[in-house]
């Protein structure tokens, strides 16, 4: 089931006093339209009646899908560079849910899923999306590095990552945006062609990197790029 809490905190840009309803887990099978709110970027959004300003908590939180074969662990975009630690937490929280550690009913219905970790809405959303379009989310990573080895002035910072934004049997849109926020600083069609070869490609080209993403149910181009704080 989907578990909802009432959380207080002060408006990130006045300071008063607010209140929202928070989740804790997504059962998208029970609650679809929690996923599409997360879909269509308007989950655990809220404006100030203090200021008037809108702003959006940050995802802590598990999702389940068995419909898609999908189960998340999603935490803070800011957390990121604690994802060594973080993937060993959801390894954990997945084996005593559905895995080795679960009920005979809870590992039948585990063994059709597959376990990720997410940070950040951007990133929460895009594994979504693989789930909605069908496609593997190994593949879209090595997409995305075919796509940064080939565009030149890439508006690369530690603050920015490429995510998928939108799909359709054609083209793929991604999005250069500031990680862990909403703005969007550039977009790139990309031919769902791209995709489909890479995909399709199991040969030496991208083994290296293939197997790198694979490594665990962090899989994100991050996971090669971003350096890694294993003592957080």
């Amino acid at each position: 089931m989907s578990r909802l809490h009432s959380e207080t905190f002060p408006c990130p840009h006045c300071g008063a006093e607010l209140e929202m309803g928070i989740v804790a887990s997504i059962n998208a099978d029970r609650r679809p339209d929690l996923r599409q709110a997360v879909l269509d970027d308007s989950y655990q959004r809220g404006s100030c009646e203090s200021c008037g300003k809108g702003f959006r908590l940050d995802p802590d939180l598990t999702y389940l899908d068995a419909a898609r074969g999908q189960w998340l662990l999603v935490r803070p975009a800011e957390h990121l560079d604690e994802w060594p630690l973080t993937e060993a937490l959801a390894n954990q929280a997945f084996e005593r849910a559905y895995g080795a550690q679960a009920s005979p009913d809870a590992r039948e219905l585990g063994a059709g899923m597959q376990p990720r970790l997410a940070f950040g809405w951007a990133a929460f959303r895009e594994k979504l999306l693989c789930g909605e379009h069908g496609m593997d989310d190994i593949a879209l990573e090595l997409t995305k590095l075919a796509v940064m080895r080939a565009v030149q002035d890439m508006p690369l910072a530690d603050d920015m990552e490429l995510r998928l934004t939108a799909a359709t049997a054609d083209e793929l849109e991604l999005t250069w945006g500031m990680s862990g926020g909403d703005l969007a600083v550039e977009k790139i069609a990309v031919p769902r062609a791209l995709y489909d070869e890479i995909a399709r490609d199991k040969g030496k080209g991208w083994a290296e990197a293939r197997a790198e993403l694979g490594a665990g149910v962090f899989v994100d181009v991050n996971r090669i790029l971003v350096p890694a704080d294993e003592e957080a």
